[in-house]
């Protein structure tokens, strides 16, 4: 809820509007001091793991010629290249504000028993230093025949996790060997017993496992690797692979320092990235190509294992992390090739090397509409030719108001096609009217704008106080998308973007003391319950609240407020002002429910700027219509789950206990933000963003009784005490 101006805050706001004369277009320059600089955009990304919502990160590490790590390099020394071409690097952080996760692999599959003592005793030297305290916090996964094992928690207690490596047992199961009760991309592979498959379901496990962990992980892997030379490791699982090892940040170290067993195997011959199911060999799946592609080390033959694992650890501690956004594709596994470049002369840098960009990173255009005027709508709906395809692949240009909505509906039986039409009709509120609604009248002076604004203050400070104790009846009616299709892949844009009924609900809102609350809620229809994590739409302080944070906010600095036009609703002739709001800690809050980490229950709350516009009754200042953006921008702000977050409501007179108030009669809420998927991976179940889909609340209020009793003594009775 927002509180109410007082006064004195109401009398300071109205003071410090600056009218000017109108401008171009018989519009007013935005009414305040233009001289004030405008507050930068709100980021709202901080909540929210970067790497899953496309925008990307990755991690890089720069040496000088005696190998040592580069820690002062400033973010103009760095170039980004994406397929060859510069790329807009967004942030760049190093390592002083962040440290990386050490994560060891104990690899009982690869390693002789021999290696195996050898590299246990290693670790435990490692972990036992310093009396066992870490300087980061350091986890342990166990790669068996029997399965996947880990230790409990990331942890700086060196001794702990000592203590497991000598009594070789780990306290966490990640997955054992040979269920085959979950669909996963290896299904073929479940259960089976030869190292290839058995080692990478655990690296693509361990990715998944890692993700919603923020950060990066330095994942040292002593192994001599793998055998290449067999296994049904298909394209699909690469592209997926790397895309799960991105998404957690991982940087994998391979560590050998035994002769490789197959002399004839060179890791550098199979560095070229696989980039379709073509040229896909089972040799590019070898660890230590993998390492090489994720910006890793590759030890091989030294022969000094505590002092490989050493190197490890000093490349974990410097490092630069960047951010940027991959290009809009139209294309599934469309592979880049990524370099990092710096400006210092003789540094080596290190980085991943490529990624698979896939069409749902951004959001895509819904195919196959046609752009229509509301009149060429209105010619439509008379003539009844092919409605129901029609109104379901139509844009509108213009905003189709409420009265003439009504119209239209009333020349429609089909409630398929009734629901069509309001759908396209909710998603026009925020566009301007057609010229046949817009009223041809004089720029009203300075001075009348101004009494307008006065007449608005007043009436939110008077006559939204005195609103009587009542309850009214909301009927809700949600259109959405339509469920994903069996052949729909979470890297695919949505096939069908057409608007559907959903669900509707009706409920009771109260509203005591200036404060409303919505009970009896009562859903009707049936809701699709294919996703998991439905997000939900309910707009609060329709009642008022909304009212003033607008009309506070807009005549804030550094806000703006115009003058926008004349136009004819309802109940007469309106004011309409237009305004763009800086966010504030009163402003509305933008919600998501929910993100696709942990138990999917945590929700997405952010502050946004705001613009939009209101229309008054010019002779009493009460507010008609106002319409509220959420200045989202994909572009801008790629790590946030919505792109479009509208609100629009309607007032109208409505008689409460003999009087007349101005009361909510509709309101619309449109939310587009990303839809959520479960996948089944290498024996893992975790969730992830899809493609982009919209949602659409109309709202309707009507029922309006005021809460009170008269009592009165019938003739024929004697009052008792």
């Amino acid at each position: 809820m927002v509180n109410r101006p007082n006064p004195q805050r109401t009398a300071f706001l109205v003071g410090m509007i600056v009218l000017t004369t109108g401008g171009a277009g018989g519009q007013t320059p935005p009414l305040r001091d233009p001289s004030v600089a405008q507050k930068p955009l709100a980021p709202l990304g901080a909540a929210i793991s970067a790497e899953r919502n496309g925008l990307f990160a990755i991690d890089v590490v720069v040496t000088d010629a005696a190998g040592d790590p580069v820690s002062d390099l400033a973010p103009r020394d760095f170039t980004l290249l994406d397929n060859d071409q510069p790329a807009r690097i967004r942030t760049l952080h190093n390592s002083l504000a962040a440290a990386s996760e050490l994560i060891f692999v104990l690899d009982t599959v690869n390693l002789s028993p021999q290696q195996l003592t050898r590299t246990e005793s290693a670790m435990v030297h490692f972990l036992r230093r310093n009396n066992g305290r870490l300087d980061s916090s350091c986890f342990l996964y166990r790669l068996t025949r029997d399965g996947l094992l880990s230790s409990s928690k990331p942890t700086r207690d060196g001794n702990l996790l000592a203590q497991e490596v000598e009594q070789h047992k780990s306290p966490r199961i990640v997955w054992r060997s040979g269920r085959n009760d979950e669909p996963n991309l290896l299904r073929s592979l479940e259960g089976s017993s030869q190292p290839n498959p058995l080692s990478l379901r655990a690296l693509g496990s361990i990715a998944i496992d890692q993700r919603e962990i923020t950060g990066r992980k330095v994942t040292v892997w002593i192994s001599p690797g793998w055998p290449v030379n067999g296994g049904d490791i298909g394209f699909d699982e690469a592209t997926e692979l790397s895309a799960r090892l991105r998404e957690a940040r991982i940087t994998l170290d391979n560590v050998n320092v035994w002769p490789n067993p197959d002399q004839s195997f060179n890791y550098r011959d199979y560095l070229e990235t696989s980039r379709s199911q073509k040229d896909r060999q089972p040799a590019k799946m070898a660890l230590q190509v993998i390492a090489t592609h994720t910006g890793g080390l590759v030890l091989d033959s030294s022969g000094d294992l505590d002092r490989d694992i050493e190197r490890c650890l000093e490349e974990e501690r410097s490092f630069y992390t960047l951010t940027f956004n991959p290009p809009h594709t139209y294309q599934m596994d469309e592979f880049h090739d990524l370099r990092v470049q710096v400006a210092r002369p003789a540094l080596t840098v290190r980085a991943p090397t490529g990624y698979y960009n896939e069409p749902v990173y951004f959001d895509n255009p819904r195919p196959g509409t046609e752009k229509v005027t509301v009149a060429q709508l209105e010619e439509l709906v008379h003539s009844q030719t092919e409605l129901p395809r029609k109104l379901a692949n139509l844009e509108l240009t213009e905003r189709l108001s409420t009265l003439r909505l009504d119209a239209l509906l009333s020349e429609i039986r089909s409630e398929r096609e009734r629901q069509a039409l309001t759908a396209d009709a909710d998603l026009s509120f925020a566009l301007a009217p057609p010229t046949d609604e817009i009223v041809n009248r004089p720029l009203p002076p300075v001075e009348e704008q101004r009494a307008i604004l006065r007449r608005t203050f007043d009436y939110l400070q008077n006559a939204i106080p005195k609103l009587p104790d009542f309850y009214a009846l909301r009927g809700t009616v949600r259109f959405e998308e339509a469920p994903k299709r069996d052949n729909e892949i979470w890297k695919m844009p949505h096939q069908d973007q057409t608007l559907h009924f959903g669900t509707s609900e009706h409920a009771t809102v109260l509203y005591r003391n200036g404060n409303e609350v919505v009970e009896k809620k009562q859903k009707l229809g049936k809701r699709r319950v294919a996703v998991a994590r439905a997000r939900d739409l309910e707009t609060r302080g329709t009642f008022g609240p909304i009212l003033a944070y607008v009309l506070t906010a807009a005549a804030t600095s550094p806000s703006t407020l115009s003058w926008k036009r004349w136009e004819r609703g309802k109940y007469g002739d309106l004011a309409v002002f237009s305004y763009r709001a800086a966010s504030t800690n009163i402003a509305p809050e933008v919600a998501y429910c929910c993100l696709p980490e942990g138990d999917g229950t945590t929700l997405y709350q952010n502050k946004a700027d705001t613009y939009g516009e209101f229309a008054l009754n010019p002779d009493t200042g009460a507010i008609m219509r106002i319409v509220i953006n959420a200045d989202l921008d994909e572009e801008r702000d790629p790590d946030v789950p919505l792109i479009r977050s509208q609100v629009m409501v309607e007032y109208g007179p409505e008689e409460l206990g003999g009087k007349t108030y101005i009361c909510p009669q509709r309101s619309v809420e449109i939310s587009r933000g990303r839809s959520e998927r479960e996948l089944h991976e290498w024996g893992m179940v975790f969730s992830l963003y899809s493609y982009f889909e919209t949602m659409i609340n109309d709202v309707t209020f009507g029922g309006y009784h005021k809460f009170g009793a008269e009592a009165r003594i019938l003739p024929g009775f004697e009052e008792t005490e």
